[in-house]
C-alpha cells in the first residue's frame, strides 16, 4: 500500500514562511548578508533548520524573499495609492510612503546587508523589478497630470525615483527628517512645471 501524501495547510505554511522571512530581515538587518548565519535566523524565527531549508535551501534563497516580499509590498502600497489619488498627488503620497519606510528601523540595516551581494543577478534582477514597479507607477501618474508624451514623463519618472533613492543612501547615515522628502518631491515636480497652472 503506498503512503498517503500528506496535505499542505497553505495558510500555514504562508504563515511560517512569514515569520522566517521576518527573522531573516532582521537577522540581515542588525549584522548584514555576510555575518548573517542560518543557524541564527532559523533559532530567532523559532523552527528547526530543517523546516528553514524547507523552505529556503540557502541563505541567498532567504535574502530573495526578502527581496521578493518587499517588493510584493511595494506593488500592494502602490495600488493603494492610485485607488486613493492620482497626478501629482498619487507621486507625492508615494513620497510619503517612502518617507515612513526609510523612518522603519530595519531599513539602514536592510540596504547595507544588500548592498553587500546587488551585484549578484539574482539580487540585481529582483531589485529591477521593484524599480520597474515604482518607475511605471510614477510615469502613469505624471502622463496623468501633464497630458504628455510617456516617454518624457518617463524620464521625469526616473529623475523622482533618483531623488527618492538619494534620500534612502542618505537615511543610512542619518534619519530623513519628516516632511522633507515630499517637500523635495514637491519641488522637483514644482520644478519640472508640473505644479504650475498651465495657460
Amino acid at each position: 500500500m503506498a503512503p498517503v501524501p500528506r496535505r499542505r495547510d497553505p495558510e500555514r505554511f504562508e504563515e511560517r514562511r512569514s515569520v522566517i522571512l521576518d527573522a531573516a530581515a532582521a537577522e540581515f538587518a542588525a549584522f548584514g548578508y555576510a555575518a548573517a548565519t542560518t543557524a541564527a535566523i532559523y533559532r530567532r524565527a523559532g523552527v528547526s533548520s530543517g523546516t528553514l531549508f524547507h523552505y529556503f535551501p540557502t541563505k541567498l534563497d532567504l535574502l530573495l524573499g526578502v527581496l521578493e516580499l518587499g517588493r510584493a509590498e511595494t506593488v500592494r502600497a502602490l495600488a493603494e495609492i492610485a485607488e486613493a489619488a492620482a497626478g501629482t498627488d498619487a507621486v507625492l503620497a508615494y513620497a510619503a510612503h517612502v518617507e515612513a519606510e526609510l523612518a522603519d528601523e530595519l531599513y539602514p540595516g536592510l540596504v547595507r546587508a544588500i548592498g553587500d551581494v546587488e551585484r549578484l543577478e539574482p539580487v540585481r534582477a529582483a531589485l529591477a523589478a521593484e524599480t520597474a514597479a515604482i518607475d511605471d507607477f510614477l510615469a502613469r501618474n505624471l502622463v496623468r497630470a501633464l497630458d504628455e508624451d510617456p516617454a518624457t514623463c518617463a524620464g521625469q519618472a526616473r529623475a523622482i525615483r533618483w531623488l527618492l533613492d538619494g534620500a534612502a543612501a542618505d537615511a543610512l547615515a542619518a534619519p530623513v527628517p519628516p516632511g522633507s522628502l515630499v517637500d523635495a518631491v514637491r519641488a522637483l515636480l514644482d520644478g519640472m512645471g508640473v505644479l504650475r497652472p498651465r495657460s
